[in-house]
């Protein structure tokens, strides 16, 4: 498909030349002319007396002439450079809508994605995997009678956890309460010491 684009594109391309190219030998020939002519008017102005204001009107003229030519040639240039630009233009539009029609055809062949459901319990353990919901999956002869066998040894891991804490901290303030009383009060922290470099 490149290839072909890249084809076309020559193909545009050098047909705008070929058309051009006439009109660039014409204008070039029209240039040659006025070169010659301006030569043939200096050669000519030598033999007068006055050969400045001759000379200065020769090359007024060549110059209008040249001027025109010029003109010319930047209005062939810029209808070159346009046919180039919509062609160019044409042929991304074109890759764009194969581009657009293969992702489409793309779209449509590919295979169906099945989405597997997921059971709450195995979304529960997922979700909180200190649970143990996944090392003890309840059986299928009695799906309830194990949902509740593991929902009470949950239950009773969180309690064991809960009454763990509550240990900890009465440990805590009973160290506390001692050092306190001993008089080992801890001195405060200097001022930004307490706070952790972030």
């Amino acid at each position: 498909m490149k290839l072909r684009l890249f084809g076309f594109a020559l193909l545009c391309g050098a047909s705008t030349a070929a058309l051009a190219d006439p009109e660039h030998d014409r204008i070039a020939g029209e240039r040659a002319a006025a070169n010659a002519k301006l030569a043939e008017q200096e050669r000519e102005c030598a033999t007068r007396f006055i050969v400045a204001t001759c000379t200065e009107d020769a090359r007024t003229e060549h110059r209008e002439a040249l001027k025109k030519l010029r003109q010319q040639e930047l209005q062939l240039d810029d209808g070159g450079r346009r046919a180039a630009a919509e062609a160019r233009r044409k042929a991304i539009a074109e890759k764009a809508q194969t581009q657009q029609a293969r992702a489409s055809d793309a779209v449509t062949d590919a295979p169906r994605v099945r989405v597997r459901r997921v059971a709450p319990a195995a979304s529960a353990a997922a979700n909180h995997p200190d649970q143990e919901l996944a090392s003890h999956p309840p059986s299928a002869s009695a799906p309830g009678a194990s949902r509740g066998a593991v929902e009470r040894r949950n239950q009773e891991k969180f309690e064991a956890r809960q009454s763990e804490a509550r240990a900890h901290r009465e440990a805590v303030q009973r160290r506390h309460a001692e050092r306190a009383a001993k008089g080992k009060v801890a001195a405060p922290l200097p001022p930004g010491a307490g706070s952790a470099p972030r």
